[in-house]
């Protein structure tokens, strides 16, 4: 009925009110929480409400992922280039990426699984394994073709 524990933070009081979710992604699930609250619940004044725990690590690995996702693809097709020296075979080999990718978040719908952070990781080891194929196969044509 009330808060357990009350604590001080920054000459602040400080209630956290915890719980524990199976079943769901933390992202769902908190911006469901956060629309409810902020529909049913009115904070007296000079109070304020943050979300934090597994969420703000959430959040905050989000962000970085977006600069070093786009960061790493950069630098995969950099690579790709100075090893190929061609743009067009760098292109042609990075070409399996997008394709990796979109399989990758079919396999996710099927299975009924969230985006999380660790499925993002796991998403750039399938672009270095989508590239580490197309780089085989590149390399293999152009031995057929230079054999005749």
């Amino acid at each position: 009925m009330g808060a357990n524990q009350i604590s001080r933070e920054n000459g602040k009081r400080r209630v956290v009110a915890t719980a524990e979710v199976r079943g769901r992604d933390i992202g769902s699930l908190v911006a469901e929480a956060q629309a409810k609250v902020a529909k049913q619940v009115t904070l007296p004044s000079g109070s304020f409400l943050t979300w934090g725990g597994q969420f703000e690590n959430f959040s905050v690995a989000r962000e970085r992922l977006i600069i070093v996702v786009p960061a790493c693809f950069a630098l995969i097709y950099l690579l790709l280039f100075g090893a190929l020296g061609l743009p067009r075979d760098a292109l042609l080999v990075f070409s399996a990426v997008p394709l990796a990718l979109t399989g990758g978040i079919a396999a996710l719908w099927l299975r009924g699984m969230p985006f999380s952070i660790s499925a993002a990781v796991g998403f750039i080891a399938l672009s270095g394994v989508a590239v580490l194929n197309g780089l085989v196969m590149l390399t293999q044509i152009r031995r057929l073709v230079e054999a005749g």
